[in-house]
């Protein structure tokens, strides 16, 4: 007998949560600091457009459930045709898209230490994101000449 949508969503968001939670549970996570490098490279020579549809994308998948505990390697973007991805790095590409779309947005995955710890070693390459006030849309110091 299946479950009906109802009892399954709710499961879904409760594994969600949990895996959340688990994120943290050890402290920061070094692979997260990683994929948020990556992710950060990635957006750097987009535009806004085309950094909403890969990070809606990615939201849309999570609506289902992302087991970010998951090493494996299976999740493919169509925004980002011939790649895959861990579930893990998908939240990270997701989170450093808010961080430009809307940056005080909560994706209810705690990232905060990482991402810190990300855009320092990214500034010390060159590539830290800087916002202004006035310009909603962070921009990567190393393309806008400061």
């Amino acid at each position: 007998m299946e479950a009906p949508e109802e009892l399954r969503g709710l499961a879904r968001d409760g594994l969600s949560k949990i895996a959340a939670r688990e994120l943290k549970a050890r402290g920061p996570r070094m692979d997260a600091v990683f994929y948020l490098l990556d992710a950060m490279r990635l957006f750097r020579g987009k535009s806004l457009p085309e950094i909403q549809e890969i990070t809606f994308e990615i939201g849309m998948l999570g609506k289902y459930g992302l087991d970010i505990n998951d090493p494996q390697e299976s999740h493919v973007l169509r925004a980002l045709p011939g790649r895959v991805f861990s579930a893990l790095e998908l939240v990270c590409i997701m989170y450093a898209g808010f961080k430009r779309i809307e940056p005080g947005m909560d994706i209810e995955v705690e990232l905060g230490e990482e991402w810190g710890m990300a855009e320092r070693v990214g500034g010390e390459s060159g590539m830290s994101w800087r916002f202004s006030s006035s310009y909603p849309q962070a921009r990567c110091s190393s393309l806008d000449g400061r």
